[in-house]
């Protein structure tokens, strides 16, 4: 595990990965995200919304991530909504502006309460 790191896909398979699992039904607050870049809520969208499907693996940390590190940010990944119990952080494609992200609040909840 010591050689590993875990990093995440919206593009599909990872080359690198001997083997991957796709993930679905992860809950996003305080931004969208449509698959490619998060993007700010607007007055009407949901205070809550589901993450498209992606693909998670453990590769070698000499592979080269899916994305490059200036264009994701790693979020928390929450048990609940209530953001009680951090699971992990998975990282997202945002764009530059990280920071802007951080003060959204932006987080990632494995059950919507």
């Amino acid at each position: 595990m010591d050689n590993l790191k875990f990093v995440c896909s919206w593009k599909g398979k990872i080359p690198q990965a001997k083997l991957s699992i796709t993930i679905t039904g992860i809950y996003l607050e305080g931004c969208l995200f449509n698959g490619q870049q998060l993007s700010d809520c607007h007055h009407d969208s949901p205070v809550v919304s589901l993450v498209p499907a992606f693909t998670a693996a453990w590769i070698p940390k000499d592979s080269p991530s899916p994305y490059r590190e200036d264009e994701v940010i790693f979020l928390p990944v929450y048990f609940t909504s209530d953001r009680e119990q951090i699971v992990t952080c998975i990282q997202l494609p945002c764009g530059e502006n990280h920071e802007h992200w951080v003060q959204t609040g932006a987080a990632l909840f494995l059950k919507n309460s």
